[in-house]
């Protein structure tokens, strides 16, 4: 996925973590939730999920929220995302 600050990046040779303050959140279609930069799960809940990030905690309210996919520095929640906020 190509986005803003994919092209800023490339064009300027900046780091992609120091102009978006080291995370990305993708949401795709309420179905799943893509998170790059996280740093550890605070709440696991099937109708709540809380991620600390490296500079802020993302929180995702749904129904039967599942952790599909996690490696060292991303995961990927999937459920019936109801709304999803960064603190």
């Amino acid at each position: 996925m190509f986005d803003f600050f994919d092209e800023i990046a490339t064009k300027t040779g900046l780091p992609f973590e120091i102009l978006n303050n080291g995370f990305r959140v993708i949401n795709f279609s309420n179905k799943s939730i893509f998170i790059e930069g996280f740093v550890s799960i605070i709440k696991f809940e099937s109708q709540e999920i809380s991620i600390k990030l490296k500079n802020g905690v993302v929180r995702i309210i749904g129904n039967n929220l599942t952790i599909k996919n996690m490696n060292l520095e991303s995961i990927v929640i999937t459920g019936e995302i109801s709304s999803s906020e960064i603190c």
